[in-house]
Order: C-alpha cells, then sequence, then structure tokens
C-alpha cells in the first residue's frame, strides 16, 4: 500500500479565506481539503449529443464516459483519447450443432470464431480469458494461442444472426437459422456487479481486477462436468484463501485454474472489445490532469480525484457526459449498479482504499494499514483481546468477545475520521455498523425477510474471515496553517481474522473498519425494508413486489422515510446492534441532524466524502465539492495516477551475473499546458516531472508441460538495467523466461520479454 496522505500540496489560492469562518483575508495555506473541481455536472447523453456538445464554443464538455462519441468525421483536434477493456467477447454453441459433441470440436469452433472477428482497433481476437488489460497477464503469456490455420476439411460456422454477430462479424462471416454459435459480449462491469463486486458499501475482493477471479466468475457456470468443476473449485478456494505462499506456486495456481476453466470450450471467450473515451485538451477549456483505469476507463474511483482544469488550476466547474441513463437505484447496500451510478457513489463517497487505475493492486484512501510493529507483532495466530466485538450471525448484534478466543491474526489500521454532510462526528458504532449489516442481512436466520442474497454475496469474503474487532485508540493529529490549527483524530483500529495470508495487502482489503455512510442512514434504510416500503436490491424488490430503495429519486418513499425519521428522532431509536454503543438521546441527535439534512437537501444521500449531492434530474447530477477542512485528504494526493509511464523492454541478454533486461520509458511530459508522450532510456536519473519513477521489474520460468518452475523480481542496477541473478537450473524439456518491468506499478499492455534458458 501507498501512504499517500500527506495531501500537501501549495495552493496558494486567493478568496481561500471565505471557506474558513475563522480566517484573515490574504491566507495562503499549505493544505487545500477536497479534489480540483468546485462543480462537477453529470449529463446522460448519446454518442451523437457528446460529439456536439465536445464543440460547445460556450460550454464544451470535458470528457465522456462509457462510449466512443459519434464524430461525423475525425475527432476534433483538441481532443485526446484513452483505450480500456470495455467487454469480453463471448462463444456459446448451439447444443444441436455437430460441433457442439466433444471439447475439441468446440474449442475448434471458437478459434474459427475467433478469426471471423472484425479486424478494428477497438475488436481484438484473443483466444484467452486473460488479456493486456489484467494485472495477471504477466503469468499467462505463454499460454494466449496465436491465431491457427483454418482447419481444410472443416464445415465453415455458421453464427446465430443478432445483434451481436452483426456489431462483431467481419463482412462475409455466414449467418443463419440453423446455427453453430451465437456470439455476445459481457462487460466487466456487468460481470462483476454478477459476482457481488460492483458499488456498495463493501470493498469488492482484493482479486477484482485480475483475469483468472474474472474468468471464473464467467466460465465456471457452464462446466458440467463434476469432476472437472470440483478440480476448479479446489484451485479457486486455495487463491481466494491465499494460501499459496511463493510467488511461484500462486502462478502456476493461476495458470491451472485458467486452463482447468477453459480446455472444455462450454463457453468461450474468443476476444475483448475496447472502450475508446474521449477527453478534452483545449488550450483554455480542457483538461489538464486525468488518470484513466484500465478496466473501466473514466468511470473509476480514483479518476475524479485526479480530474483538473487548466483555467481553473484549483476549481472550476467539469462537465462529464455519460452513455447511458441511471435505471439503477441509488442506495449504497445493493444500488448504484449503473455507469451513472456507479460514477456518483464512487464521487460523492470514499472508500476505506481505492483500486489503482492501472494495476490490480489498491491504495490507501480513508484507512491506512499499520506496519506489523506499530501495534502488536502479527503472528500466524494470535489471541483476541477483550473489548473486541463480532457481530452475532441473522441478527447483528455486537457481541462482546471473551478474552482468550483465538484468531489466524491481525490488522491494524489508522482510520482517517471526518464529519458525516449532516454534521454527524464518526464514531465507533459508525466503523462497526457495516458488520452488523453484513452478518444480519447476509446470513439467513429465523425470518426470512431479513435477509438479502445480493448483500449476502458482498460481504461473504468478510463474513467468513471476521473474528472480531476492536477500537484501540483515537490519535490527534493538529495541522497549523497561519494562525489557524485544525485537529484530526484518527481511531487506531485492530480487526482479527480467521485466515491470513502472505499478502498483507489482500489481508487488509478483507474487512476494514471503515463506513462512508453514517449508521443511522443504514439503520433508516434497514427500518424500510423491515416495514415492507422497499427492499435493498433489485431483485429482492421484484420478489417482494416492492420499490427498490432508491434514497434520492423516490419522492413517494423519501415522504414515509421523513416520517420514520421524525419517530425515530422522538424515540431515540438505534438499533439493537447498537444499544450497547450509542445512547437514546445520542440517537436522538443523529435523526435530529438528519432530518435537518433532508429538509435543506431535498435526498438522503448523506456521506463523508470528497463531493455532496446538489442536485439531479433526468439531464443532469450535479455535485459540489466539500470543501470543508475537517475533511482530511487534500489536493494532488493521487496525482501520481495521471498518466502513468509505461516501460518498453529493449533487450533481454544473458551475462555472467544471469539475466539482463533493458528497457526505455515511455511517458507523458508537461510543456506549457500540454503533456507530450516521449520515449527515453530508463535510467535510475530519469524523473516523470517532479516525481521518482519507481520500477518493479518481474519473472517468471515456464519449464515442461507450462510448470512455472521458477518467478521473482528482478534487481534495478545503477546503470539502469535490471538483472535476474542467476535463476534456478531449468527443469528437463524446453524453459523459457518471461520478464516484464512495471514503471509506479503500471501493468496495462505490458511489454514482456523472454530469452530461451540453457540446459544445465
Amino acid at each position: 500500500m501507498e501512504l499517500l496522505k500527506s495531501g500537501l500540496f501549495a495552493a496558494g489560492c486567493a478568496g481561500l479565506a471565505a471557506l474558513i469562518g475563522t480566517a484573515q483575508a490574504g491566507h495562503e495555506v499549505s493544505y487545500y481539503p477536497s479534489f480540483y473541481p468546485q462543480e462537477i455536472r453529470i449529463e446522460p447523453l448519446d454518442a451523437g449529443a457528446a460529439a456536439r456538445e465536445f464543440q460547445n464554443r460556450t460550454d464544451p464538455l470535458h470528457a465522456y464516459i462509457g462510449a466512443d462519441p459519434d464524430f461525423a468525421g475525425d475527432a476534433p483536434p483538441q481532443l485526446k483519447s484513452v483505450f480500456s477493456l470495455g467487454a469480453l467477447i463471448t462463444l456459446t454453441l448451439n447444443p444441436s450443432s455437430p460441433r457442439a459433441g466433444a471439447p475439441e470440436g468446440r474449442c475448434r469452433a471458437a478459434s474459427e470464431a475467433a478469426r471471423q472477428l472484425k479486424k478494428r482497433p477497438d475488436i481484438v481476437a484473443h483466444r484467452y480469458p486473460v488479456t493486456p488489460f489484467h494485472g495477471d497477464y504477466l503469468h499467462h503469456i505463454d499460454l494466449v494461442p496465436p491465431e491457427p490455420a483454418r482447419a481444410q476439411r472443416e464445415q465453415p460456422l455458421t453464427f446465430r444472426k443478432n445483434a451481436a454477430s452483426a456489431a462483431l462479424l467481419a463482412e462475409g462471416a455466414p449467418t443463419g437459422e440453423n446455427w453453430d454459435v451465437e456470439l455476445g459480449e459481457r462487460s466487466v462491469a456487468d460481470l462483476l456487479g454478477g459476482a457481488a463486486a460492483g458499488a456498495s458499501l463493501w470493498l469488492p475482493p482484493p482479486w477484482a481486477k485480475e483475469g483468472w477471479f474474472q474468468a471464473y466468475q464467467f466460465l465456471r457456470p457452464a462446466i458440467a462436468d463434476a469432476a472437472r468443476a470440483e478440480r476448479v473449485d479446489a484451485i479457486y478456494e486455495r487463491l481466494t484463501l491465499s494460501s499459496a505462499g511463493e510467488a511461484r506456486e500462486r502462478a502456476d495456481l493461476e495458470r491451472q485454474l485458467v486452463r482447468a476453466l477453459s480446455e472444455g470450450c462450454e463457453r468461450a471467450i474468443i476476444g475483448y472489445r475496447l472502450v475508446r473515451e474521449f477527453y478534452n485538451d483545449d488550450f483554455s477549456n480542457g483538461i489538464e490532469n486525468i488518470a484513466s483505469d484500465q478496466q473501466f476507463g473514466f468511470n473509476a474511483p480514483v479518476v475524479p480525484r485526479t480530474m483538473k482544469l487548466k483555467d481553473f488550476p484549483w476549481n472550476g466547474w467539469l462537465r462529464l457526459g455519460i452513455a447511458g441513463g441511471g435505471s439503477a437505484a441509488w442506495n449504497p447496500l445493493a444500488g448504484f449498479h449503473d455507469g451513472l451510478g456507479r460514477l456518483v457513489w464512487s464521487t460523492v463517497a470514499d472508500a476505506a482504499f481505492l483500486p489503482v487505475p492501472y494495476s490490480n493492486h489498491w491504495v490507501d484512501n480513508r484507512t491506512e494499514l499499520l506496519p506489523p510493529d506499530a501495534a502488536q507483532p502479527v503472528s500466524q495466530s494470535t489471541l483476541v483481546p477483550a473489548g473486541a466485538v463480532r457481530p452475532e450471525p441473522a441478527t447483528g448484534r455486537l457481541t462482546a468477545l471473551a478474552a482468550g478466543q483465538g484468531a489466524a491474526g491481525k490488522v491494524a489500521y489508522r482510520v482517517l475520521a471526518s464529519a458525516f454532510q449532516d454534521g454527524s462526528e464518526l464514531e465507533p458504532a459508525d466503523l462497526f455498523y457495516p458488520y452488523a449489516l453484513a452478518f444480519k442481512w447476509g446470513e439467513r436466520g429465523g425470518d426470512p425477510k431479513a435477509f438479502d442474497p445480493e448483500i449476502a454475496a458482498a460481504s461473504k469474503l468478510l463474513r467468513e474471515r471476521l473474528a472480531g474487532v476492536r477500537v484501540v485508540r483515537v490519535e490527534s493529529r493538529a495541522l497549523a496553517l497561519a494562525d489557524l490549527t485544525f485537529i484530526y483524530k484518527s481511531p487506531i483500529v485492530e480487526v482479527y481474522l480467521n485466515a491470513l495470508s502472505r499478502d498483507a495487502e489482500a489481508d487488509g482489503l478483507i474487512a476494514p473498519p471503515w463506513s462512508s455512510v453514517p449508521w443511522h442512514v443504514l439503520a433508516l434504510m434497514e427500518a424500510a425494508v423491515e416495514r415492507n416500503l422497499a427492499a435493498f436490491s433489485e431483485a429482492e424488490a421484484a420478489r417482494r413486489g416492492v420499490a427498490w430503495l432508491d434514497m434520492v429519486r423516490d419522492t413517494a418513499l423519501l415522504a414515509k422515510l421523513t416520517e420514520l425519521i421524525k419517530e425515530f428522532a422522538q424515540s431515540g431509536y438505534r438499533p439493537a446492534a447498537l444499544e450497547g454503543l450509542v445512547s437514546a438521546s445520542a440517537a436522538s441527535a443523529r435523526w435530529s441532524a438528519l432530518a435537518k439534512f433532508v429538509a435543506e437537501h431535498g435526498h438522503l444521500l448523506v456521506t463523508n466524502g470528497p463531493y455532496r449531492l446538489v442536485s439531479w434530474s433526468p439531464t443532469a447530477v450535479v455535485l459540489g465539492v466539500v470543501r470543508d477542512f475537517n475533511y482530511p485528504v487534500g489536493l494532488g494526493t493521487f496525482d501520481r495516477f495521471a498518466y502513468p509511464p509505461h516501460a518498453l523492454i529493449t533487450a533481454v541478454e544473458r551475462a555472467a551475473s544471469g539475466i539482463v533486461l533493458s528497457a526505455d520509458v515511455e511517458m507523458a511530459v508537461k510543456q506549457q499546458r500540454d503533456h507530450r508522450l516521449q520515449r527515453l532510456p530508463l535510467k535510475r536519473e530519469t524523473l516523470r516531472g517532479t516525481l521518482v519513477i519507481r520500477p518493479v521489474a518481474r519473472y517468471l520460468v515456464v519449464g515442461d508441460r507450462g510448470r512455472v518452475v521458477a518467478a521473482g523480481a528482478a534487481s534495478w542496477r545503477e546503470d539502469g538495467r535490471f538483472v535476474i541473478d542467476a535463476p534456478p537450473a531449468p527443469s528437463p524439456g524446453p524453459n523459457r523466461l518471461f520478464a516484464g518491468i512495471f514503471l509506479d506499478g503500471n501493468t496495462l499492455d505490458p511489454s514482456i520479454g523472454s530469452i530461451e534458458l540453457e540446459q544445465k
């Protein structure tokens, strides 16, 4: 994890005093809370409207999210674009087709179908589930099959005639009623949503962006052979339980899993579609700073935290278009599933950790992982101390654990607290209540209404691993700005887990103590579901014949919830899980604050994130920045994720010391208000602006029958080259070393070098 919390960025902004009631005019400060635009306007636009709005002379669009604008000709010169993984191109065989019998015939059909795809920049034939847009691509590089020669005696495939075949197939590919194969597309967002790893109060699994995990989600349901299904599940369990230890073993398991998933070709992935998204690079009206995610493009949490306008360096009005409207309900437990919802939620809310946009790793946001020696050394087994709590299954009641109960180990966090947007201060009850919700609504108990399958799936890992949690202490940090002093409070929290791995980052993502929504808003949502006014998830709403819970746009539900708030303020209501943590008077104060918030703002989307919901309509959603100095994350915190450097391997050579790698770096260099790509030799002294480039060189050696013989990292020499010190003696048969260099963690479309190893 990277600790990027200093947020110290020389703003020097005139007029900042207006944001601080006790400040005197003219103060310059070294800390500016929250992120660049003072307002973000999000407009659902179709591709044609987006193209027109980019050329609006008075109020141009700054970026278009989720699709390629429909320009009549070439894109205007002031626009730049990025590519991300939009969807996997899938193939399903007709059970009545003669090709659907034996696995060999099914796999040949998949290869033939891949050859029939259009030859376009956004459509890539790729007969393997792991792509260059997955962080684990290096582990699979030799398993990606080359385009095969067409079998001479094979009858041509007939494709099912549908929208997908029209969009994906090259001209002349046969379609008809008696079809052999059907093409389709599965977006990465839908794939993860189906695995309950989408936008919600809980983090997705640590491996959500890895190719092997996504391949399992798509291909596993199609496996009919019981023995192979059992083998696949056993490998998957080892990977998700992190029982694989060293890098070699884990890489080998990932390869085994994907091969086992793919070998029957009941379903197949034959390629992928890229999404091209444009942003405005105009000298005055353009964007100076922007990040992009390798799988989600501009619709990723780090992106709005990096967007910076050229004419308004510290503020400004950012105008975004997005493909598609917002059909999903707006609730943080089982809503925000569509593109608009994901963008709104990831902007107004804060997660404990944020996914790094160009790799499968995560970065600290509102929690920081503490090193083992900062509290008590982590061991493979430990005792849960007195004072820790754990929710009861099916009720969620927080039960104090008796001293002496065991756990596999613990993870310690520093929580960066701040006030919620209704004025409530973050307290232990806010940190603990998401755990209680997970156990109450994710476990089947006596009350069938107190269960939601989507919450169960989203919180499964947390419920399996959580052994206990406790607040150890609260630390205070003072920030002096001119003659002002701000105090930041940071609870230190220990989370005890039933299983630990050798990957501290993965352990830290399982059950971090954090909520971006206060406990009383979550309890209000629960009350709405318990009183049958709504359901958390779309599927449960349909099953029960009630509304899908929306905290903003359902005016009828909002009126009923407003009455509930008044009732709870009078009674001092708090959920049974919190009765030992929250007094009736404290609860009444919370409900009164919420009543005031909904009266002023007309909605119940209360968070402690960097933006607040200002207005919404079918044509636009407006988000306003939070410049409150109790917000602990500052301008520039995530700037290093914009325009990541990319390594290009130029040589892989044998030397007396081992295998030596040389590389160039391709990076965006700022020139006045623009960024221009520049290619330079990668040296120790090479800088990315003022930032030091941090390279990691990884390798694996593949031996006989595709077995991983060795895996590890190379060392960086003073001359800028990387050395793999004497890799292990190859196993019998052909052995090849594959290596990749990743700069600042950038695994997107990696340059991978290889060399045959000599037998010893």
